[in-house]
């Protein structure tokens, strides 16, 4: 499992720096992956904390999806006095609509579960189109 998920880390670096080092992901091809804790779902049957956590983690690769394709808004401020910082504050969202992702892994590692989506660019344009 250790080894999966130092594949898996290199997988997210080589997307987040556009460097594909030792991973290489196929052309035209986005990849997403979503964590969610186990521990901390609200059921108290483990059992429906590992269901809650697969759907959470899955909800976060399509929310890491959404990113790549529409960007992230971000929004910032910040109050100074006397030229001292004293509140910062940055928020982001994302809107947009995945189609024809897929999902390539997904699997408990510890107290974490991680979902692997796949999206390949040409199925995504067909279906956006209506073809």
């Amino acid at each position: 499992m250790r080894n999966n998920l130092c594949a898996l880390l290199l997988l997210m670096l080589a997307g987040c720096s556009g460097q594909q080092g030792d991973v290489r992901p196929a052309k035209n091809h986005l990849y997403a992956v979503g964590y969610a804790p186990i521990s901390l779902q609200q059921p108290a049957n483990h059992q429906q904390k590992l269901l809650h956590a697969m759907r959470a983690s899955k909800m976060d690769a399509y929310r890491e999806l959404t990113e790549q394709l529409g960007g992230v808004m971000t929004s910032s401020s910040s109050q100074m006095s006397s030229h001292v910082l004293q509140d910062g504050t940055v928020s982001n969202s994302s809107r947009g609509v995945v189609r024809g992702a897929r999902v390539v892994n997904s699997y408990p590692d510890g107290d974490i579960y991680i979902t692997e989506l796949e999206l390949d660019l040409a199925v995504y344009e067909q279906l956006r189109r209506g073809n």
